[in-house]
C-alpha cells in the first residue's frame, strides 16, 4: 500500500469530491470539457481506476463532464498508469508529468497529446486539492512544501 491511500475506498471518496469540484469550478470545468476527450487513470496502490469523461454530455447539471469512480465500460481516448501516491503528489504540484512519462514513473498511452494540453487547464485545481483535503477533514494528507517524499 502507498503512503497516502489505506484503500481503493478511500482514494474514491476524496476524489470524488475532488472532481466535482474540478468539473464544476467555473473556469477549470469548462475549459476542461474543450478537451472532448476521455481519460483513464489507472492507480496503483491501491488498486483502482478513475474516468473522466469530457465527450459526452454531462449527466449532472452543474458539472462540464463526467468522471466514474473505478472499472467503467467507457472506452478510453488516453490512459495513464500510475501509482496513487504520485498523483497525491501531483494534485499538490510538486510533480512534473512529461519528466515523469521519460522516467518511466507513468506510462500513458493512446491520445497524449490531448492530454498533455490539459495541464495548463488544470493546473488551477492544485491549490483546490489542499483545500478540499482540508475541508475533509484530512490536513495529514496534505504535503508541506520540502517534506515530499516523507510520509
Amino acid at each position: 500500500m502507498g503512503k497516502y491511500y489505506k484503500d481503493a475506498d478511500e482514494l474514491y471518496k476524496i476524489y470524488g469530491y475532488f472532481m466535482e469540484r474540478i468539473l464544476s469550478d467555473p473556469k477549470i470545468g469548462p475549459k476542461m470539457s474543450k478537451a472532448g476527450i476521455i481519460i483513464r487513470f489507472i492507480y496503483t496502490d491501491p488498486d483502482s481506476e478513475i474516468t473522466i469523461d469530457l465527450k459526452n454530455p454531462p449527466k449532472k447539471e452543474g458539472l462540464s463532464g463526467n468522471y466514474y469512480l473505478g472499472p467503467c465500460e467507457l472506452k478510453e481516448d488516453v490512459w495513464s498508469k500510475q501509482t496513487a501516491d504520485f498523483s497525491h503528489s501531483f494534485w499538490h504540484g510538486f510533480e512534473n508529468p512529461v519528466a515523469a512519462v521519460t522516467r518511466g514513473r507513468v506510462k500513458q498511452g493512446g491520445k497524449i497529446t490531448a492530454m498533455m494540453k490539459l495541464l495548463p487547464v488544470v493546473r488551477p485545481a492544485f491549490g483546490m486539492f489542499t483545500v478540499i483535503l482540508k475541508e475533509m477533514g484530512l490536513e495529514n494528507l496534505i504535503i508541506i512544501k520540502g517534506e515530499k517524499g516523507k510520509g
